[in-house]
């Protein structure tokens, strides 16, 4: 059977405790989860290339100017579905919709 929880009274003489010396604390970043992966020496040195030529810190953020390079280069899907016509509005009550 499991014990019962007591109250613990403290009194005022354990209470008092000297005041520690305020020491200053460096700001701790939350860490990123980091991994490793194997690459070429060739593609090594482009993110090398990459990194100065865009005044990048790191690998990652040279990886990921490149993402968003080729994101540029996509092509749109404006027009897609040129024969569905035009798109018009449902005349019924939605509640997820925003007042005009």
């Amino acid at each position: 059977m499991p014990k019962a929880a007591s109250a613990i009274h403290i009194t005022d003489r354990q209470h008092q405790h000297t005041p520690a010396k305020s020491v200053p604390r460096k700001k701790v970043h939350a860490t990123i989860p980091r991994t490793t992966i194997q690459i070429t020496q060739l593609t090594k040195t482009t993110l090398e290339q990459v990194k100065e030529m865009e005044h990048l810190e790191t690998y990652d953020d040279a990886i990921n100017f490149l993402f968003r390079e080729r994101r540029k280069s996509l092509p749109s899907t404006f027009g897609c579905m040129p024969d569905s016509g035009p798109f018009e509005r449902e005349e019924e009550d939605d509640p997820y919709r925003l007042p005009s």
